[in-house]
């Protein structure tokens, strides 16, 4: 039993409490023959073809049933997806879904779940207009939220909507489960086909039956140590954090407390450096950079001196350490910069990987086993991939530096802390507008730290003494 426990994610004396079921587009839609494409296919004449199909739907419904019956009494996380539109008249139909000639309005029976599979207290429930749900939903951040790791699959259909869902949740790293006598296809021999395409691609394959002996092993989850309105009680204030003054405090200082206290370690910290090329730090390079009102191009570039003298120590001190290095550039890759966004555009900061403002610095070069990444717009994450780079590394905290270019510093460690990662930001190793600069050092909040670049090299040093 514990090769089954380990095989599943599941370890002896522990609570499952980061796997979750996901039940897949159990609805009128489509698991139900007399509406939705049951009905198409009898409006047409076919329905004898899918004689077989909902033959499966048949037997598979009371295995899910009995499924999440097990799920919710050991307060595991059950998650359901279905098939349909945000809107009464489909607006929002996916081109995918429009050119089958099959719509599912918000209010319509066919994006109703079926009897006895309904989603039960608050359980949550994800509509896409689309086969996979992680490509058009915020799925991923709310398991990610959720701290899911482990996804347990059933539902329709084995070979479309539950393969777009388990190969997208693979490559987003979190363990799939597949139940194979709870999830139906197009035809049995279909079926069969694509549980042994399954079985080749880091997915595991368990019957109910299975499972529920392995889940008799664990002891149940306890729904208050994941419940939002229990762990928020730690955080709240029972007076200002900072307080008021005249009206000279910022409103939100007073209200939120002291910002989480984030330390370095190699396994789960990246340092990460912004447009740290030399369109940024390089004077050579003066008149392509663009200014802002009254910066005085001298001033600056002797800011960027000093900031480049302070990245190349952080850089230095995390290599010994061990923490990964991730060099993130502004730079396009398709000809002309179609790929930027219009603001980009606009602004003229279409630069070629190939040229020289693209360049990263000489003091800075990359070495062997550290990531070079272009992004088109000013978030280090949008267009990079880099939040994959960063989940697959198990990177929980970035030590950030660099340029602020088009607010790409702020723009960085806002949509960091917004896919729940911590941020250490190292003002003296950040170049920008002076205004720019002045608010960076005022950032320090939530899971925010701003610190100096001694602290830094202090803990890294201690950590690369640990692990001598």
């Amino acid at each position: 039993m514990k090769a089954e426990l380990d095989r599943l994610g599941l370890a002896t004396g522990s609570p499952p409490s980061s796997m979750a079921l996901v039940v897949v587009d159990m609805q009128y839609f489509d698991a139900h023959s007399d509406w939705g494409e049951g009905r198409t296919a009898k409006d047409l004449g076919v329905a004898d073809l899918f004689e077989d199909y909902f033959a499966q739907i048949d037997k598979i419904t009371p295995v899910i049933a009995s499924l999440l019956d097990l799920f919710r009494s050991k307060s595991i996380e059950v998650i359901h997806l279905r098939v349909a539109e945000l809107t009464r008249d489909s607006r929002d139909v996916g081109y995918k879904q429009l050119v089958r000639g099959l719509i599912v309005p918000s209010d319509s029976k066919e994006a109703e779940f079926l009897p006895g599979l309904e989603p039960a207290g608050d359980e949550i429930a994800i509509s896409k207009s689309s086969s996979g749900v992680f490509a058009t939903t915020n799925l991923d951040r709310i398991l990610r939220n959720l701290g899911i790791e482990t996804l347990v699959f059933t539902g329709t259909s084995t070979g479309g909507c539950v393969q777009s869902a388990v190969y997208d949740a693979t490559d987003l790293g979190y363990r799939s489960i597949v139940v194979t006598d709870a999830c139906a296809d197009s035809t049995t021999e279909s079926q069969t086909a694509c549980l042994e395409a399954y079985a080749g691609q880091a997915v595991e394959l368990v019957t109910s039956a299975a499972l529920s002996e392995a889940l008799a092993e664990v002891p149940d989850v306890d729904p208050a140590a994941r419940s939002g309105v229990e762990r928020v009680r730690q955080y709240r204030l029972d007076a200002p954090y900072v307080a008021n003054s005249g009206g000279a405090v910022e409103p939100y200082a007073a209200i939120f407390g002291p910002a989480v206290e984030l330390g370095v370690s190699p396994d789960t910290s990246a340092l990460v450096l912004v447009d740290a090329q030399r369109l940024t730090f390089d004077p050579a390079l003066a008149d392509a950079l663009p200014m802002s009102d009254g910066e005085q191009k001298d001033a600056y570039y002797a800011r960027a001196a000093a900031a480049l003298a302070m990245i190349r120590q952080l850089l230095a001190s995390c290599r010994m350490s061990g923490v990964p290095a991730f060099h993130i550039r502004s730079a396009h890759q398709l000809a002309g910069g179609r790929d930027l966004p219009r603001k980009r555009r606009e602004a003229g900061l279409a630069l070629g990987p190939g040229e020289p403002g693209a360049e990263l610095l000489r003091e800075l070069q990359p070495v062997q086993g550290e990531a070079v990444l272009s992004k088109p717009g000013s978030s280090i994450f949008n267009g990079t991939g880099l939040d994959t780079w960063l989940r697959n590394a198990g990177i929980e905290t970035l030590i950030v530096a660099g340029a602020s270019l088009d607010s790409s510093l702020e723009a960085s460690l806002r949509s960091a802390g917004d896919r729940g990662y911590g941020s250490i930001l190292v003002p003296e190793a950040c170049v920008g507008p002076k205004s720019v600069e002045a608010q960076l050092r005022r950032m320090e909040r939530g899971i925010i730290n701003v610190r100096d670049v001694s602290w830094l090299v202090e803990r890294l040093g201690q950590t690369a003494m640990a692990g001598s």
